[in-house]
């Protein structure tokens, strides 16, 4: 039972290196996919955020989180909710500055303002919980043993760690929105 902070730092590079792709993906094949009235929906449904405060943030992430703890599928979860943000993002930014530069801005505000290190962070706690555990089952039934107390303790303690870090996110996220509210709004509008 031992918590692999190495695994985890491994797991959040692949995160931003699956963002990027994806984000730059959806810059310019996905306008092709996707009407800008989705994208419109969406700008909406991110302006209405400000309103809900924190804990909407928490708890909508939270879910995501959840998902990815799962053993077996969370990975599947994990790839899918990266591929959904990254080319969304790639897409949104295709329609609302279609610049290059604009995509570089949005990407580094995502992955390196401190709300996006610690959130990816925490997803990638999720993850390596799920993946280090679906290992230890499959040696399990290789071995023809039980999964132990030790892995399921593990699992565990990365799902917590992530959420704690998913509940610091979401109130540093919040933060940033209020002081950076004007800003935002020239950006997405």
């Amino acid at each position: 039972m031992a918590i692999s902070i190495r695994r985890v730092v491994l797991i959040y590079v692949i995160e931003l290196l699956i963002l990027v792709f994806l984000s730059i993906m959806g810059f310019y094949v996905g306008p092709l996919f996707i009407g800008q009235s989705i994208i419109g929906s969406l700008r909406n449904e991110l302006i209405s955020t400000v309103d809900l405060g924190p804990n909407y943030i928490f708890l909508h992430n939270l879910e995501i989180d959840t998902l990815m703890a799962i053993p077996v599928i969370g990975p599947f979860f994990f790839v899918l909710a990266l591929a959904m943000t990254g080319f969304i993002l790639g897409v949104y930014v295709a329609y609302a500055i279609n610049s290059i530069i604009g995509l570089v801005l949005s990407l580094f505000i995502t992955m390196f303002f401190p709300h996006g290190i610690i959130e990816l962070l925490a997803y990638a706690f999720s993850t390596t919980g799920s993946l280090t555990f679906t290992r230890d089952i499959i040696n399990a039934l290789r071995r023809g043993r039980h999964i132990s107390r030790g892995d399921i303790t593990a699992l565990i303690i990365y799902y917590l760690i992530s959420v704690v870090l998913l509940y610091i996110a979401a109130n540093v996220e919040y933060f940033e929105i209020i002081t950076l509210k004007g800003l935002i709004s020239r950006i997405i509008s």
